[in-house]
């Protein structure tokens, strides 16, 4: 069958978003996803936890600051990588193995600098719009929810990036709404599952709470992340005015799988091909499965 994008269905639903992200995360992909990003995140998280909690002494604040710059660039290299491989497995059989990770980090680390600058000015609005009134922030923060998905994914600067996500959430704040409620909550979870973890253990200091917490918030926001990939890659396949979801860098069937497919799917003409596995080196079959539900 040949897919046609004119042919638009609504957007993978929250719990359907959220279930591939535990799958990705959990089952087919848990080192790269949970446990190396963690680990990432573990040395800074650990460092503030070290310090002093008199944080007026200029040598405290300045290692402070160091230690939150240097996780949160940690936390930007690691949300292009996260991304980028939930996109390479979007469309793609169950169970097919995400990109490999070094080629992700690769990618993802040009991206880095206008991630950063994207988040900022996204922020920057919200906080802008916070002084104005509520209403101003939550329209702001709806109508610029995906713009760190296309400027990772999909789009070369910030302005493109916000244009784009400006166009894709149109009318979809119900579905924007539920995914801000779950992910809060998932984030929330860990934040009280540390807490309770420390009082059970007698570990009552704030800074040890504060690391424990962390540490687990950094545990689930690859699933958050994940989720909000999926679901923007969803909302980009029905996007008429996109030239649809880019296949950079190339992916290819992992070696000793097949398409069950066979040659059954083919896009339309000056489509794209589907998103399949990177195999380093190898250029991208024919085969592919139709975008999923």
């Amino acid at each position: 069958m040949t897919y046609d994008r004119r042919h638009h269905r609504l957007p993978i639903s929250t719990r359907r978003a959220f279930a591939l992200a535990f799958d990705l995360a959990v089952r087919r992909d848990p080192f790269q996803s949970l446990v190396v990003p963690l680990l990432l995140h573990a040395p800074w998280i650990g460092a503030l936890a070290l310090l002093p909690e008199d944080r007026t002494d200029r040598p405290v604040a300045l290692l402070t600051a160091a230690c939150l710059l240097g996780d949160f660039l940690v936390q930007l290299a690691v949300a292009a990588m996260l991304r980028l491989r939930a996109r390479s497995v979007f469309n793609t059989p169950p169970g097919v193995r995400p990109a490999p990770a070094g080629e992700c980090y690769a990618q993802g680390l040009r991206r880095v600098p206008w991630l950063f600058v994207t988040e900022a000015l996204r922020n920057l609005s919200i906080i802008f719009g916070t002084f104005l009134f509520v209403v101003p922030a939550v329209f702001l923060g709806y109508r610029l929810s995906f713009a760190t998905e296309a400027v990772v994914l999909n789009e070369p600067n910030t302005s493109e990036a916000f244009r784009r996500s400006f166009r894709l959430s149109e009318g979809r704040f119900e579905r924007w709404v539920e995914m801000i409620v779950v992910s809060g909550a998932l984030g929330l979870a860990a934040v009280f599952a540390g807490a309770a973890l420390c009082v059970m253990a007698g570990r009552t200091n704030l800074n040890t709470v504060l690391w424990v917490a962390q540490l687990l918030t950094a545990a689930v926001t690859p699933i958050i992340q994940y989720a909000w990939t999926f679901f923007y890659l969803r909302l980009v396949e029905g996007d008429v005015e996109s030239p649809g979801v880019e296949v950079e860098p190339a992916y290819a069937w992992a070696a000793g799988s097949s398409d069950p497919h066979g040659d059954s799917w083919r896009p339309a003409a000056g489509e794209s091909e589907p998103l399949v596995l990177v195999e380093s080196g190898t250029k991208p079959e024919q085969g592919g499965e139709g975008p999923a539900s």
